[in-house]
């Protein structure tokens, strides 16, 4: 029986949760068993525990593990961690996320644990913090990786930032993609225009959407710009901030001053979005930095076309002009222009949107990631 440990800073919203709630249930079998330690949400973050809770492997809640940076908490947290991994004595600790990343791959190294793996999701080496910040941060994960085992990137764009970051050696580090159950997650007929009524939009006008945080690296300021140009040209259109965070407010300021509180709707958190995606014309993704973006591949896994900003994973997930569109972070006119295309002819698209299942529908199936993950632990003598 090979026990493992996964840690996350949070379990908020976004990729990285749902790929630790669904590798701890994949790994709890006759011939593993794994355990989740996790921190609590910011007061502004809605959180995916009811996602874990659905399942049956054992959750340990360290309240002060959150996101935010607290020098004196965060380094208390080490021998809380080290006592939990010498009580649950994992052959493998696997940590998510920056914070459960410093604070478990030590503990890890002082329990003696034989392997001791870290997933980046995305990270803060640009754009997320100022300069010194980032700096810090590059020192740190390179330290970190270090007393690492295996380092994972989840996409190839990710390995060739961590290798050119110098984070670690070619050899210690593996690209294992996310996997998905793509039945959980595709809709079908008894959700098509559960959300357009719910929400007062016309069946026959258009829905965009935005889903994920509200948050600064996410870039949601761009989506309102590209809402401009589009509501310019048509009127039949509605644009839908899917989710929450710090800029909720600022951002409803914003459109409330451009009196486009009818066109530009904000749904809060949304727990199923099977129905979201049956009424979607469109995604767009306008983050300027991304791991793998989750939201990407619903949407392909729904035939929602997508259109989104080039950074990070976003170019292994979406071939531009076949499998979706791709654009600077700054580009709202080519957002804007492509998009108004694709909403004056659905059909017109069907190649692209099919493309797009073909390819995320081999590449990040559930069976395949867990293959790819007993091959590593093989490897590393499990």
């Amino acid at each position: 029986m090979i026990k493992i440990l996964n840690i996350i800073t949070r379990l908020n919203i976004g990729g990285a949760s749902i790929h630790v709630v669904e590798i701890s249930q994949m790994f709890t079998s006759e011939n593993y068993t794994s355990t989740v330690l996790y921190g609590d949400v910011e007061a502004n973050e809605s959180d995916m525990l009811y996602l874990a809770k659905e399942y049956s492997f054992p959750m340990i809640n360290i309240p002060t593990m959150g996101r935010s940076i607290n020098l004196w908490q965060d380094l208390k947290l080490i021998p809380k961690v080290y006592r939990i991994i010498r009580r649950i004595q994992p052959e493998i600790v696997h940590t998510h996320t920056a914070k459960a990343g410093l604070v478990g791959r030590i503990a890890a190294r002082m329990a003696g644990v034989p392997v001791i793996l870290h997933t980046f999701h995305g990270n803060n080496f640009r754009g997320y913090f100022g300069r010194l910040m980032s700096w810090i941060s590059v020192q740190l994960e390179r330290m970190l990786a270090g007393i690492s085992t295996r380092i994972i990137a989840i996409s190839e764009q990710q390995k060739e930032e961590l290798l050119r970051f110098k984070i670690c050696k070619p050899d210690k580090l593996r690209v294992i993609h996310l996997g998905f159950e793509f039945g959980k997650i595709s809709y079908d007929e008894s959700h098509q225009g559960l959300v357009k009524a719910n929400f007062g939009i016309a069946p026959q006008h258009k829905l965009v959407g935005f889903v994920g945080r509200l948050t600064q690296i996410k870039n949601p300021w761009l989506f309102i710009k590209i809402a401009q140009m589009v509501l310019k040209t048509r009127d039949d259109v509605v644009f839908a901030f899917v989710g929450d965070g710090e800029l909720a407010d600022a951002l409803k300021d914003e459109v409330m001053s451009l009196g486009l509180q009818q066109r530009i709707i904000f749904t809060g958190f949304v727990k199923d979005l099977k129905p979201l995606y049956a009424d979607m014309d469109a995604l767009l993704l306008t983050s300027i930095n991304e791991g793998t973006p989750v939201a990407i591949i619903e949407a392909m896994a729904n035939r929602v076309p997508v259109l989104a900003t080039r950074v990070g994973g976003v170019p292994n997930l979406v071939a531009d002009g076949e499998s979706g569109w791709l654009f600077d972070t700054d580009d709202a006119e080519g957002f804007a222009q492509t998009l108004l295309k694709v909403l004056d002819d659905a059909n017109d698209y069907s190649a692209v949107t099919h493309k797009a299942w073909e390819d995320i529908s081999a590449r990040y199936s559930a069976n395949r990631l867990k293959t790819e993950l007993e091959e590593l632990f093989s490897e590393l003598g499990l």
